[in-house]
C-alpha cells in the first residue's frame, strides 16, 4: 500500500511550541508560517521551507489543510476558529483558550466547517504515560481508585513578567500552566469527576496569579464510599523539575515518573499485588530519554483526519472543556483575577 500524500500544514505562533511542531511533522509538508515577530516566522519558514507570511490572512489564503495554534492562550480560540472557517483541520495548543467559553467558540466553528480540532494535550502520548493510561483502563487490576499527580518546575529569572503571568493572556497561573495537563489526563483515567475541594496560592512570584495549586476530584460521599478520586498538585516553586503520575486499582499500583530531560528520564513502574498482601512484584520500564510525544501525537491527529473520524481522538475539546470548568470552579472559590 503506498503511503498517504503529505497534509498541507501552517503554523501559527512560531516560539518553541511551534518549532517542536514543525519538527514533528514527518512526511507532512510546512507551507506556511505566521508570527506576530515575524523574524520568528522567517526562520521556521527558512527551516522546513514554506513561505513566511506577513498576515493570518495571507495564511489561510494558501489553503493549507491543517492549521497548528501556539500562540498566546488569549488568541488560541481567535485563531483557530478563523483557521476552520477557512477549511482547515486544527491543532490547538492546550489550553485551548482562556476559559469554558473559548473552548465553546472553536467547538461551534469546527461543528459548522466539519473540520477535527485536537488540543494539544501530548502529555498523553508519552510512552510511558500512554502505556500507564491503557493498562489502568484495561480493567485487568481491576478498577481505578485513585489517582495522585505531581508537575512542576521552578521558572527562571523574570518569570512574573512574562505572558504566563498575566492573567488577560494565560486565563491562570500553574493551575493553566502545568495544571492543565494533569487535569487531562484525570479526565481520561477517571472521566469528569467534580470539583472537591481546591487550593490556590501566590507564594514566591510577584504575579496576579497562582504559583501552587491543589486539585481534590471526587464526589461527596461519607464514610465507606468507594467512588475514585484525585489529588493534583501542581508548583512553580519546584526547584527540582519533577512529574509524577501514580495510578492505584484494585489490585495494582502504576507509576510514571519523569518526563525527559530535566524532568529525568520515564520510568513506568507496575507493583502487582500478591494474594497475601506484603511487598508486591515489580515490573519496571525505563524510556529512552527523548521527547518523542510531539510526533506520535500529530501521527494520532493526521491518522484520525485521514481516517475522518474525530471518535479516535486523545485529548480534544471535550478534555479541554471539562479542564477549564475545574479551573474555573477552583479560581472562583480562591477569589482569583478576572482573565478578562
Amino acid at each position: 500500500m503506498s503511503a498517504p500524500p503529505p497534509l498541507r500544514v501552517a503554523i501559527v505562533g512560531c516560539g518553541l511550541i511551534g518549532t517542536k511542531r514543525a519538527e514533528a511533522l514527518g512526511p507532512d509538508e510546512l507551507v506556511a508560517t505566521y508570527d506576530v515577530d515575524p523574524g520568528a516566522a522567517t526562520r521556521l519558514a527558512s527551516s522546513r521551507g514554506g513561505r513566511a507570511c506577513a498576515s493570518r490572512d495571507e495564511l489561510v489564503s494558501l489553503r493549507p489543510e491543517v492549521v497548528v495554534v501556539a500562540a498566546v492562550h488569549a488568541e488560541l480560540a481567535t485563531l483557530a476558529a478563523r483557521a476552520l472557517d477557512a477549511g482547515a483541520h486544527v491543532l490547538v495548543e492546550k489550553p485551548a483558550g482562556t476559559g469554558v467559553a473559548d473552548v465553546e467558540t472553536i467547538a461551534t466553528h469546527a461543528a459548522r466547517a466539519g473540520r477535527l480540532v485536537k488540543v494539544g494535550f501530548n502529555h498523553r502520548f508519552h510512552p510511558g504515560i500512554e502505556r500507564a493510561v491503557e493498562l489502568a483502563c484495561s480493567g485487568q487490576f481491576g478498577e481505578i481508585l485513585s489517582l495522585r499527580a505531581r508537575y512542576g518546575h521552578g521558572g527562571r529569572p523574570g518569570y512574573d513578567q512574562e505572558w504566563r503571568a498575566d492573567p488577560r493572556l494565560s486565563g491562570g497561573g500553574e493551575i493553566v500552566d502545568q495544571g492543565m495537563h494533569l487535569l487531562d489526563l484525570a479526565h481520561a483515567l477517571l472521566g469528569p469527576l467534580p470539583l472537591h475541594s481546591s487550593l490556590l496560592r501566590t507564594q514566591f512570584w510577584q504575579a496576579p496569579v497562582d504559583d501552587n495549586a491543589v486539585i481534590v476530584l471526587g464526589q461527596e460521599a461519607g464514610a465507606g464510599d468507594a467512588s475514585p478520586f484525585a489529588v493534583l498538585a501542581v508548583s512553580w516553586t519546584e526547584w527540582k523539575n519533577t512529574f509524577a503520575l501514580e495510578i492505584a486499582c484494585r489490585t495494582a499500583k502504576i507509576t510514571v515518573e519523569g518526563l525527559v530531560r530535566s524532568y529525568g528520564p520515564q520510568v513506568l513502574s507496575i507493583y502487582r499485588m500478591r494474594p497475601e498482601l506484603g511487598p508486591p512484584d515489580l515490573e519496571q520500564t525505563r524510556y529512552p530519554d527523548r521527547d518523542l510525544s510531539f510526533e506520535r501525537e500529530w501521527a494520532h491527529f493526521t491518522g484520525a483526519i485521514r481516517a475522518g473520524d474525530g471518535r479516535r481522538l486523545r485529548g480534544d475539546l471535550a478534555s479541554a472543556r471539562y479542564a477549564w470548568s475545574i479551573v474555573e470552579a477552583a479560581q472562583g472559590r480562591a477569589g482569583a483575577p478576572d482573565p478578562g
